[in-house]
């Protein structure tokens, strides 16, 4: 166990993060053949499900651990990445689900709005009896906060049409939130979320996901055709490009957080395992271990500088998020100050990402070649940890823009 881990910093956060632990020695085991195969671990969902670890967020009237802290919920998935980075990132995608609706629960209870009040308490009991969610957002030739799958206003509620690509827990998922457009009577498109049924008709999860790394997260891609949702099924109101709203805005950072912990883990036990290695492996002629070299201890230090450059960004993004978002009254929130929120975040996912990335490039540097086999857990280390600058919002490709408009003062809209 790292000396200077970060620890939770609530109760319930504490036995969620304990969960994790156990959880990341269960699952372990199992790790190498289902990233040899490309397996999504159903065993692993349903060891969750039973500990209660999937319904962390729940709030306790309604039979969950009442984990409202990102800064918590963001340390479990550290931990289970330090051994299942795939798992990690396919649970922390329902995690922040289940987040979203407490969080949509209180918008509601604050506004008085008895129907939509009633509606999420009956969600929120369901993910406490064990239903898993996922997002289907990322589509090919767009951005997030441009999503081109549209529900057209049909007689029987909502037909949604479009394709996606990454939806992360796509296999076990029991419901589906659909980040898609609605067209106006003025010829504008408002964003929003369609809430599809796992295994509703005309919505297909395609046999696709077989990649570089986080090869058993189960990250399908699907395509909806003509399927039809009722009238309640749609959440919208937000204008076509801006990203989803007060939503939108904090539930992407939210679901960041989550995923960068869990590539910090993968630094973290890339690190242990260098360091276990340049302590016991020796070279002639002297006989030495090799962390008596001057080349391995400068490597060590830069993975050392870099971890304490990670943990120092999670830990201040995750408590800038309870503090400014997961604490605050959902009605009172405003946007602009979610993007600037959002903006800072943006600068902690950045470095976080590239920073993961040169501690498992240093570890696999001081194996000497050994962590090149695929037998090697460094060699998975390796392609797993490249996945974290993928994860919107938002890629490198557009974080640079978006930073760069928040910091100015202009309104964050990336243009495809």
């Amino acid at each position: 166990m790292p000396e200077f881990e970060l620890l939770p910093v609530t109760a319930a956060g504490t036995r969620f993060v304990e969960l994790a632990e156990k959880h990341a020695a269960d699952f372990a085991p199992r790790v190498p053949e289902a990233d040899r195969t490309a397996t999504f671990q159903t065993q692993n969902l349903d060891e969750m499900k039973a500990s209660g670890f999937t319904s962390a967020p729940v709030p306790v009237e309604f039979g969950g651990l009442g984990v409202r802290s990102v800064h918590d919920l963001a340390l479990g998935m550290n931990r289970l990445g330090r051994t299942d980075p795939s798992t990690a990132i396919a649970i922390n995608m329902h995690l922040s689900i289940v987040w979203a609706a407490d969080f949509l629960h209180r918008l509601a209870k604050g506004t008085d709005n008895a129907a939509q009040t009633e509606a999420m308490a009956g969600l929120l009991q369901q993910m406490a009896s064990g239903l898993i969610a996922a997002a289907s957002n990322t589509e090919p030739g767009t951005t997030m906060g441009w999503p081109m799958t549209e529900a057209t206003k049909v007689d029987e509620g909502w037909s949604l049409s479009g394709r996606k690509t990454f939806g992360t827990l796509s296999p076990a998922a029991d419901l589906v939130l659909v980040s898609c457009r609605t067209a106006r009577g003025d010829g504008t498109y408002e964003s929003g979320f369609a809430i599809v049924p796992g295994g509703a008709p005309g919505m297909t999860f395609l046999d696709d996901w077989d990649t570089l790394g986080m090869r058993s997260s189960g990250s399908n891609g699907a395509v909806y055709d003509g399927c039809l949702l009722p009238e309640s099924s749609m959440m919208s109101g937000a204008s076509w490009g801006d990203s989803g709203g007060v939503m939108g805005v904090s539930l992407g950072a939210v679901t960041n957080l989550g995923l960068i912990a869990a590539f910090v883990g993968i630094a973290e036990a890339a690190r242990d395992l260098a360091i276990d290695l340049a302590r016991t492996r020796t070279k002639q002629p002297s006989g030495a271990p090799v962390a008596h070299r001057y080349g391995i201890q400068h490597a060590v230090a830069e993975m050392e500088a870099d971890l304490a450059t990670c943990r120092a960004h999670l830990s201040w993004a995750g408590r800038l998020l309870d503090e400014r978002v997961a604490n605050v009254a959902p009605q009172d929130l405003n946007i602009q100050d979610l993007y600037a929120i959002q903006g800072q975040f943006q600068c902690s996912k950045l470095v976080v990402n590239r920073k993961a990335i040169d501690v498992v490039d240093k570890a696999l540097q001081i194996s000497g070649g050994s962590g090149y086999f695929s037998s090697s857990p460094l060699s998975r280390m390796y392609r797993d940890v490249r996945a974290g600058p993928f994860m919107q919002p938002y890629s490198p490709n557009e974080v640079y823009e978006y930073i760069g408009q928040v910091a100015l003062g202009l309104p964050p809209a990336i243009q495809t």
